[in-house]
């Protein structure tokens, strides 16, 4: 099993656990700081991978770290028996997954939207409201810059890609074009 998958099982558990509303989000929040310190942390990653290490060490060493960072109980309990498990390595795969599921929970999305230039507040409200309408759920954004697509937008959400970038429109015009139609 690869670590999606198991990720995934994980996440499921850590839902339940968590319940509902702005606790939802509180847990997810936390989760990912605490993937992101695993993922940018030399000596953390260290510590956690040393196959020499006890896992009783590495359970004070992780619960330690969750403490420091004033994370909820339930996140410093689910870190700490991640541990014991020997599933803290997949702290980020169990961190997307969670994030993924909660938004499902709540009826929300996360849109990745790659533009051509930077986008002021007001066109990213305004393409806020438009995706909601279009997909019937509270939609926040995540906005990137890529001047290769040369204007427009590539819209993700989920599996549903909106690709409306001129890069894309000319090569559908040069596909037309060789065709000979």
């Amino acid at each position: 099993m690869n670590g999606g998958i198991v990720g995934r099982r994980y996440a499921k558990a850590l839902i339940n656990l968590a319940g509902s509303g702005e606790k939802l989000d509180k847990i997810g929040q936390e989760l990912e700081e605490v993937a992101e310190v695993f993922k940018e942390s030399t000596a953390v990653r260290n510590v956690m991978l040393e196959p020499k290490l006890s896992k009783a060490k590495k359970v004070d060493f992780i619960g330690e770290i969750t403490k420091k960072m004033s994370c909820d109980d339930l996140v410093n309990k689910y870190c700490r028996y991640l541990t014991s498990r020997n599933r803290f390595d997949i702290i980020a795969d169990i961190s997307s997954a969670y994030n993924k599921l909660a938004s499902e929970k709540l009826g929300t999305a996360t849109a990745e939207v790659v533009v051509s230039h930077e986008m002021s507040q007001k066109e990213q409200v305004g393409l806020e409201k438009q995706l909601s309408a279009y997909i019937n759920k509270k939609v926040t954004l995540s906005v990137k810059v890529d001047e290769s697509i040369l204007g427009g937008a590539i819209t993700s959400i989920g599996s549903l890609v909106l690709d409306g970038s001129i890069r894309n429109r000319l090569n559908l015009i040069r596909e037309t074009i060789s065709k000979g139609n």
